[in-house]
């Protein structure tokens, strides 16, 4: 749960005292004690403590005042002393179920889940969160229960679960959203924006956190120590996207912001991340003494998970130094307490480091060991860039090793891998959110100079008919200038009306190539030879055999209809029932289909776009079909209404409901692609075409509707 701060706990406490009148007077004189200690901002962590310490001292009874400064004393401590800050939530917890306010009961299990997170200790933070969950259910505090899935999401994102805890941040996000609360909205796209990044997607990490970034200014919070936790990210992924100068922007703008909120642990991951650059600029020096100090930072807060991460940077920096036997120490030191947190993301990352010691003491056997190991970790994680570096580093050893055949294989994966997180697409995407971002920051500098100009503009004009009434020849020049006005009018028209027919040949190229591009998939090809490869390894040569073929005549197909905008629906068919049929092979032929055309439509004659349909069909078969347990159908029916060729696709799988925290951005992009396309024939026909989607009770029916084009 997300906490209150000082004088919004005060606004909730205040109101009973007043309304019991003298007799509470002593209790009064407290609170204002209390309102006046918490209000100023500028008092460090400390000094906050000691006045909770100093009230709970001369304050003995067991009522909401000292329940209030308990929990509010046991949040301060999570991040100073979390094994204090349990005992304290303890007690509050006790004194909440005494005089039974359930509300503040569900705080006080919140703040001790807090508490045990700092210390790693997952499950006894999962178990404190649910006890908090089920009150704030039973009392319909939706924005507490937010909260408190949000704060979920953070002990998944501990364990390397980035998947799940993500599902927990949009769950939250669309809950803040609909209470139009922007604040706790960025919150959660920072937290968005983090797991992105560890799912090496990282067009939308960059997106989240530009956004989020945009929030915080807007509400001029950024002296929030979540303003710098953004800047400390996007240094991060800039790291990851090898543009060390902006990373080091970044990341120096949010040591800056955490050492001025005197917050340890944020200066402490600061100087890690800062240490980490300077690591791969070749200064391992500079990097140590960056790491030692996060480590005694890090100590001194008792917080496990930033000791084990400055001691993998230290090994990483030695290593640098070739100082292997030292860097392997400082490993299995961090490995024990990641092993312990259950943290997959970094025991992939070192195991792969110790491999890369072994490898330089040429000790193959034991650096292929942890390659191997690294390359585990990294796939429970769903990291592909960690999964890209053990499949490299395999391929290295086992050549050195003369085992060239699992080193060629290795290698092969290294590469697909690779190319799946360093697309061109992605890289566009990165320099768009850029773009954009520069332009948000310039647009009200820009509204301003515009404003003065116009008024100046306003001043002369006024300036200029106040002459004009003196001049005799100002009819002859307000002639001229509407002559004047109109030729650039023309000009400005045709220009327009040039530009809009080019704007309109490019989105009709721009669409095209993105057609193809859905269609012919990274995925999609890694996926079918993978499954090629699987039924070899299986002595299934028939299989495979058919498999390939199959996979080539569609790819073959795809790519000389690549440049043709129609085919006939014949054709097309044909392509369609080769991607089913492939699919349906991956599938282990769970899946069944039927394709039924009207007898009054002609398929010799009728033209189609390529593969239109093929977006919904993947829609129906991986977010429908593969979801479900059992078989599977679906059914394709085209027909003939009105003008119209009306194609209906029909499954029972799943439906949209169980996807709908999903992450189908895949399928989305598809469906906005077949959007463009009909668009484009719309205009080109003059009949605007339709795409329609209705939920079953099991599975989805998408209608698409479009002009009919007749070869003869």
């Amino acid at each position: 749960m997300l906490m209150l701060n000082c004088s919004e706990w005060f606004i909730f406490k205040l109101q009973p005292f007043f309304d019991d009148g003298i007799k509470n007077l002593m209790k009064f004189n407290l609170l204002f004690f209390l309102l006046i200690s918490f209000l100023f901002k500028g008092l460090a962590q400390q000094k906050k403590i000691d006045s909770l310490k100093l009230v709970l001292e001369r304050y003995t009874a067991q009522d909401t005042v000292r329940l209030g400064a308990l929990n509010e004393l046991s949040y301060s401590y999570y991040t100073i002393d979390p094994a204090e800050g349990v005992k304290i939530a303890q007690e509050a917890i006790s004194l909440a179920i005494n005089i039974d306010r359930s509300l503040e009961l569900a705080t006080s299990y919140a703040y001790k889940g807090h508490n045990h997170s700092a210390q790693g200790q997952d499950s006894l933070a999962l178990e404190m969160y649910d006890a908090a969950i089920k009150i704030c259910k039973e009392n319909h505090d939706k924005k507490g229960l937010a909260r408190l899935i949000y704060n979920k999401g953070l002990v998944y994102f501990n364990q390397s679960d980035y998947k799940r805890a993500n599902d927990n941040n949009i769950e939250a996000y669309e809950v803040f959203k609909v209470e139009k609360d922007s604040f706790l909205m960025a919150k959660m796209l920072n937290s968005i924006g983090i797991n992105y990044m560890y799912l090496t997607q990282y067009p939308e990490a960059l997106s989240s956190y530009l956004e989020a970034k945009r929030i915080y200014e807007d509400l001029e919070k950024t002296s929030d120590i979540q303003y710098a936790s953004i800047h400390a990210n996007i240094g991060l992924l800039y790291a990851r996207l090898e543009n060390p100068e902006l990373a080091m922007k970044s990341q120096t703008a949010a040591l800056e912001l955490f050492q001025k909120l005197d917050f340890q642990e944020g200066v402490a991951n600061s100087l890690t991340n800062i240490g980490r650059l300077h690591t791969d600029l070749g200064e391992p020096e500079i990097a140590l003494k960056k790491y030692h100090e996060a480590y005694t930072i890090m100590k001194a807060n008792t917080n496990e998970r930033g000791v084990a991460s400055a001691l993998t940077n230290m090994g990483i920096a030695y290593i640098e130094q070739k100082e292997y036997e030292k860097a392997i120490s400082y490993f299995k030191r961090t490995k024990k307490i990641y092993e312990r947190l259950k943290n997959a993301n970094n025991l992939a990352i070192v195991h792969d480091n110790l491999g890369d010691c072994y490898r330089n003491l040429s000790r193959f056997s034991l650096a292929e060991e942890n390659y191997h190991t690294s390359l585990n970790y990294a796939r429970e994680a769903g990291s592909l860039n960690l999964q890209f570096k053990a499949h490299d580093n395999l391929a290295l050893v086992q050549n050195e090793g003369g085992n060239y055949k699992d080193a060629y294989k290795n290698k092969t994966d290294a590469l697909v891998l690779r190319d799946s997180f360093n697309s061109i697409e992605k890289k566009e995407e990165i320099a768009r959110l850029e773009a954009k971002n520069e332009y948000e920051k310039e647009k009200s500098v820009l509204e301003a100079d515009f404003e003065k100009k116009e008024a100046i503009s306003k001043a002369a004009v006024a300036h200029q008919k106040s002459l004009n009434r003196f001049i005799t020849i100002g009819a002859i020049s307000a002639l001229l200038f509407s002559f004047l006005g109109f030729f650039l009018f023309k000009k400005r028209r045709d220009a327009l009306a040039e530009k809009k027919i080019s704007d309109f040949k490019t989105k009709v190229a721009e669409t095209e190539l993105k057609a193809l591009r859905s269609q012919m998939n990274p995925h999609f090809i890694f996926n079918a030879l993978n499954s090629i490869s699987d039924y070899m390894d299986k002595n299934d040569v028939k299989t495979a055999s058919s498999y390939l073929m199959k996979f080539a005549k569609l790819t073959r197909s795809i790519l000389e209809n690549s440049e043709k905008k129609w085919i006939t629906l014949q054709e097309d068919l044909e392509l369609t029932e080769l991607y089913i049929q492939i699919e349906s092979l991956r599938l282990k032929n769970k899946l069944s289909h039927k394709i039924d055309v009207d007898d009054a439509l002609d398929t010799e004659n009728t033209m189609v776009p390529p593969m239109l349909l093929q977006p919904f069909i993947e829609n129906s078969i991986w977010h429908g079909i593969a979801l479900k347990e059992g078989k599977g159908n679906i059914d394709i029916h085209i027909k003939k209404e009105n003008g119209m060729v009306v194609c209906t696709v029909d499954d029972d799988g799943v439906g949209r409901k169980k996807n709908l925290l999903n992450n189908n951005q895949k399928s989305s992009m598809g469906i906005k692609i077949t959007r463009n396309r009909l668009d484009i024939i719309g205009q080109l026909k003059k009949e605007k075409g339709s795409i329609k989607m209705f939920d079953k009770t099991q599975g989805l029916r998408v209608e698409l509707k479009m002009p009919l084009e007749l070869r003869f």
